[in-house]
């Protein structure tokens, strides 16, 4: 007896479970899977296995096999596999057309789904965000692992139930959460929601989801998902944006704001004695000195500055107009010791303070304290401030305020307590609008000219310099990252002394090599490639000629048996650098032969299917034909395949074939037609479906039809019309009333006489429910009646019954009923009347 591939395959896994366990032997086995052992041991020996899937999946059970690999060998197919290729025919033949057509160096097309699930899992570790399910049939949930870190509950552990989620979620939030769930399974939806939650560490934190559910083909939703974000430093944000917002009201110098109408709409308390001295008020008008200069402000949009005598001090009020309100901000200082200094300033002094507010970096002088005593213009523009005197209103008391971390100005105070200078020190720092960037600070420890120590220093923007260092190293370690992970085998070589060593090697690389590409590296690629001069070669090549080669050749890795072919690309990376990317096509030829297997086991299906099948290209040319559609036409598969319908069919025929499939490729809908076509001779009728075939994009690349002979049904159906024809011409001229009952109760037919003698015509009494409600009222004589007519049902007998007529009035009639070979009934009734001896009763 020949060798069997599935017998061969079960006899070695048993015999190499067999030695270690005598569970396996042949008789224990065959006892477990319910079997005789004299049948297993002929499968073993080549004999073609007739098992049951049932019996196949329990063997690849107790074997430790790929159900899928046994069944295919057996023959058979999956049922999942099967059930997909019944119910979508055209998206598995649209499969199969595409891999059929792949090139040879097409890489293999099984992903490698380890890699994308670390890279899902990786992704959502960067980004802090969490993704759930939960399947509100079956009642599962699914929680990824950064969505159990985000919650506090170990990455590794089991997925929480709703229940035990709910009690996560504060109470004031459980019925938001309930409100958005019950949408969800309302109707197919996507929602945002926030809420609060209690991490396993007790801390609550700030939640943001974003959900969508999922409907089956009935519209009842089956499922929901969706992703979930820790949003608390951002709610910190917005509190520190809100808080920094009450800065005016504790600031030491003169805040206030006047309105659209010149009216003072708010004023801090470092206001009241320039108000006092004003005679202002909020809710009040300003001054209309003041009102001038506000009012050209806010018609400009350019800030204007003002000096007010308070008494013997001067402050310097600046307005700098609000773009979204209209209203004017007015920034008070006291520059009383400015201006007498500046009164007595000469030249140089001019000279140095245009330095200071043209100089292109921030120049500012603090105390140790942290009060803001001077800061350029660019000082300002680089904190995000309109001018230096909004940058004083909001930092002047505190220049703490302009750091992420205040307490990082402190460490700086005691440094150059220490040290006197700091240089090249860099800090992170808060815009206005709370965002950050990097400051690059130089600063001194100096002495006021009240001998206060101060401290004086200048601060360069970094925020572009540092970002353009992490975008270069970025891009630096995802390439070199997305090199580790390349699926190819990838290895860099460079010149050094006159010949190429190996540089690195990716994963991919490392497996290719049996783990011993690591002992490689700084290695001759001589060496490496002692056996396959070729590639060492061509290495060279790439190189000199600075060009990227593709080459198939053969190269034996290290722990192979035989060499393999390989689709090799060498690419010329640098002067000095290439690098050779190598996939093995070994493996391509196998798919091919599975994917060969799988067409051969579609084509056993389809030739076995009791209609004509066939698939079509866009013009309309046939691309496979099942048997039916030979032995239809009388024809084999090379004489059809590959033409147009005028190949096989007449010109007209084949005109309306063209028709139907190009509504069917315009429309992308599918067609049912009822159609004649000539077959060898004869004129047949078929029942023709045709559907659209669907490439990757949705768009219709081809169509499926399908038709069924259906020649014999409609000359069955001619011959029942004409026998009812007959009949029905026949009882027309018969002398008394006649009712034809169908199988099931219809009324197939009524003569004049009947119409004339009871009233009732087939509208009126179109089966038997209706011909007994009107002729029996009576609910009792209609049960008996019904009752009698159900125990008659084929066979032949009289009855005398009373029936009502359409006018009302009551008739006694003679039934005489003859049932019919078919199963109808042929009732035909004469009145009896007055003195006739017939009873007026059931026979």
């Amino acid at each position: 007896m020949e060798s069997h591939p599935f017998g061969e395959r079960i006899r070695r896994k048993r015999l190499a479970l067999l030695a270690d366990d005598p569970r396996y032997s042949l008789r224990r086995l065959a006892a477990r899977l319910g079997i005789q052992p004299s049948y297993l041991s002929r499968l073993e020996r080549g004999a073609v296995s007739g098992l049951s899937e049932k019996n196949i999946l329990a063997l690849a059970e107790e074997l430790g096999e790929n159900p899928d690999a046994l069944l295919a060998l057996a023959g058979k197919i999956a049922p999942d596999v099967r059930e997909v290729l019944l119910a979508r025919p055209e998206a598995f033949a649209s499969l199969i057309r595409r891999l059929a057509v792949l090139p040879d160096a097409e890489r293999d097309v099984c992903g490698d789904t380890d890699a994308l699930l670390t890279s899902f899992r990786e992704t959502q570790r960067l980004g802090r965000v969490g993704s759930f399910s939960r399947n509100l049939v079956t009642g599962e949930a699914f929680w990824s692992e950064e969505c159990l870190r985000i919650f506090g509950l170990p990455p590794n552990g089991p997925s929480p139930s709703y229940a035990d989620f709910l009690a996560l979620v504060h109470p004031e939030d459980r019925g938001k959460v309930e409100a958005a769930r019950k949408q969800l399974q309302a109707k197919g939806c996507q929602l945002h929601y926030n809420y609060r939650f209690r991490r396993a560490d007790g801390l609550w934190r700030h939640a943001k989801s974003v959900a969508r559910s999922e409907a089956d083909a009935t519209g009842r939703v089956v499922r929901y998902h969706g992703t979930v974000q820790d949003v608390t430093s951002e709610r910190q944000a917005q509190e520190h944006l809100r808080s920094m917002a009450r800065f005016p009201e504790s600031n030491p110098f003169p805040v206030m704001r006047v309105g659209r109408g010149g009216h003072l709409s708010y004023a801090n308390a470092a206001s009241a004695p320039l108000l006092d001295s004003l005679g202002m008020a909020v809710g009040r008008p300003v001054t209309a000195e003041l009102a001038a200069s506000v009012a050209k402000a806010r018609e400009t949009g350019v800030r204007q500055d003002l000096d007010v005598s308070v008494g013997e001090r001067i402050f310097a009020i600046a307005m700098s107009p609000s773009s979204v309100w209209g209203e004017v901000n007015c920034y008070g200082r006291d520059v009383t010791e400015e201006r007498r200094v500046a009164a007595g300033a000469g030249n140089d002094e001019r000279c140095c303070r245009q330095l200071f507010d043209a100089a292109p970096i921030g120049i500012f002088r603090a105390t140790t304290s942290g009060r803001l005593l001077a800061a350029n213009p660019a000082m300002a523009a680089m904190f995000g401030y309109a001018s230096p005197e909004d940058m004083y209103a909001h930092l002047g008391h505190n220049a703490g305020l302009g750091y992420r971390d205040p307490k990082r100005r402190d460490e700086i105070v005691r440094r150059l307590s220490r040290d006197g200078t700091i240089g090249s020190f860099e800090n992170p720092y808060l815009r206005k609008d709370g965002t950050e960037f990097i400051g690059n600070l130089h600063a001194r420890l100096a002495v006021s000219e009240e001998g206060e120590p101060v401290v004086e220093g200048f601060v360069e923007d970094a925020t572009a310099r540092k970002q353009a260092q992490r975008e270069l190293a970025a891009r630096e370690e995802r390439l070199q990252n997305h090199l580790r992970n390349f699926p190819l085998p990838t290895l860099t070589f460079r010149l050094r002394d006159r010949e190429l060593v190996l540089l690195s090697a990716n994963k991919a690389a490392e497996a290719l090599f049996k783990g011993r590409i690591g002992s490689c590296l700084e290695a001759p690629a001589g060496a490496i490639f002692d056996e396959a001069p070729e590639v060492y070669l061509a290495l060279w090549s790439a190189l000199e000629s600075r060009t990227t080669e593709s080459r198939q050749l053969l190269f034996r890795p290290p722990g192979a048996t035989e060499p393999g072919l390989f689709a090799m690309t060498f690419v010329a990376a640098g002067p000095d650098t290439v690098m050779l990317h190598a996939e093995e096509i070994t493996a391509l030829a196998r798919t091919r032969e599975a994917l060969r297997r799988v067409n051969d086991q579609l084509r056993g299906l389809l030739d076995h299917v009791p209609c004509a099948v066939y698939f079509k290209d866009p013009q309309g040319r046939c691309i496979m034909v099942n048997r039916a559609v030979e032995e239809l036409f009388g024809r084999p598969a090379e004489d059809i395949v590959g033409h147009p319908p005028g190949r096989v069919h007449d010109s007209e025929v084949a005109a309306r074939i063209s028709e139907d499939d190009r509504q069917v490729m315009e429309t992308g809908q599918a067609i049912t037609v009822e159609e004649e076509i000539i077959a060898q001779g004869r004129t047949r009728t078929f029942l023709t479906t045709k559907a659209p075939l669907r490439d990757a994009s949705g768009q219709p690349c081809g169509l499926c039809g399908m038709s069924l002979d259906i020649t014999a049904v409609k000359t069955l159906e001619h011959d029942l019309k004409a026998e009812r024809d007959t009949l029905a011409s026949v009882l027309a001229y018969v002398p008394y009333a006649a009712r034809l009952v169908g199988a099931d109760g219809r009324t197939l037919f009524l003569n004049q006489r009947f119409i004339d003698l009871l009233g009732y015509d087939l509208q009126d009494i179109p089966d038997a429910d209706a011909w007994m409600r009107k002729a029996y009222p009576d609910p009792e004589l209609r049960a008996k009646v019904r009752a009698d007519w159900q125990q008659s049902l084929g066979t032949n007998c009289r009855r005398v019954y009373p029936v009502r007529c359409a006018d009302g009035t009551t008739l006694s009639l003679d039934f005489d009923v003859v049932a019919l070979p078919d199963g109808r009934m042929l009732l035909t009734m004469s009145q009896i009347e007055d003195g006739d001896d017939r009873k007026e009763k059931p026979a």
